[in-house]
């Protein structure tokens, strides 16, 4: 182990990760010659002592060519993944030397996937020819570990409800209400008197147990004598959870960006049950302690004024703007 440790690291040139990328495509060593400019007895030695300080056989000489081993298999991935981001490299350098923005990668989760983040990716694409975005779905879970690795830029959606730790600095963009929903159809949507205890009859699709929003929904329904059916699902995917409700009696709880997004196009009907207090805290997420680049800073610049937008078309009272304004103000 000590051995393949430090040939990785004091052996293993781009040079190598091309050629074996190189004889992966073509399975030739004449090919690959012929495409890197050298001899064959060039690369075979190359390839033999590759072989050697790794202690390992990366190829098979077959009837129909060179094939990789097991070993192989495995090296190659890495080097097109390393080849690759070596090229993203050289990109991004040569962006901010001509003065080009470089890509921004965000982290989404479902509570703004609906009308914020789309809104968005419209008006970057409109606005800024020179930035260009990089989107991942997840959990805030899933996508902290990619935060503080550097693999995302920042993360846009539900904010948890304590401090992050001062690893992270955070902004509230609004308050999204969580409703009640159900496909068009369900049968209590033509009660004349809907009451809470109607729903102990019907399967539900909540968030996991142990989130926050979860968490403030049991209490609810714990004070409203709702039993919560044993046939729930927990879910927090977007498309998944709207897919059940239009197949089942589900009843559901989504955020009203996202509730009234499906009910525009006839797929879901809210239901008049309000759930008072019980909000997802939609805002962005970053690492304080990297500078931020002109194209993180335009990102955020632009996710305000959307908020704002949004929340002027809905209601200029409404209570989220005043928690995102006041938000803005202390992030200013």
């Amino acid at each position: 182990m000590a051995q393949l440790d430090w040939y990785l690291r004091a052996n293993v040139k781009l040079r190598h990760l091309q050629l074996l990328v190189a004889l992966d495509d073509m399975r030739s060593v004449g090919r690959v010659a012929d495409y890197l400019n050298v001899t064959q007895p060039a690369i075979s030695k190359t390839l033999a002592g590759l072989e050697s300080g790794l202690e390992v056989k990366l190829f098979e000489r077959t009837a129909r060519g060179m094939e990789p081993t097991e070993h192989g298999t495995c090296l190659i991935r890495h080097a097109r993944n390393i080849l690759g981001e070596m090229v993203s490299l050289r990109s991004e350098l040569l962006d901010i030397t001509e003065g080009r923005v470089t890509k921004v990668t965000m982290g989404v989760l479902p509570a703004a996937t609906a009308s914020l983040v789309p809104e968005f990716i419209a008006r970057l694409e409109a606005d800024f020819a020179d930035v260009s975005a990089s989107v991942r779905e997840g959990t805030m879970e899933s996508m902290l570990p990619m935060l503080r690795a550097g693999d995302l830029d920042l993360i846009v959606g539900n904010l948890p409800p304590r401090p992050m730790g001062v690893e992270f600095g955070t902004e509230l963009l609004y308050r999204d209400p969580v409703v009640l929903v159900t496909r068009v159809g369900h049968p209590l949507t033509e009660e004349a008197h809907l009451g809470w205890q109607m729903l102990s009859h019907y399967p539900m699709v909540l968030p996991p147990i142990g989130t926050f929003t979860r968490n403030l929904i049991d209490d609810f329904m714990l004070q409203h004598e709702v039993n919560v059916p044993r046939r729930h699902i927990d879910s927090v995917s977007t498309l998944t959870n709207v897919g059940v409700l239009q197949r089942t009696d589900s009843v559901g709880c989504l955020s009203r960006e996202v509730a009234q997004y499906f009910q525009s196009t006839g797929v879901l009907r809210i239901l008049p049950l309000p759930l008072p207090n019980i909000d997802m805290h939609v805002g962005l997420v970053w690492m304080v302690e990297r500078k931020m680049t002109k194209a993180q800073q335009q990102v955020r610049a632009l996710f305000r004024e959307i908020r704002d937008e949004l929340l002027s078309q809905r209601d200029p009272h409404h209570p989220g703007g005043q928690a995102a304004a006041t938000a803005l103000a202390l992030a200013l």
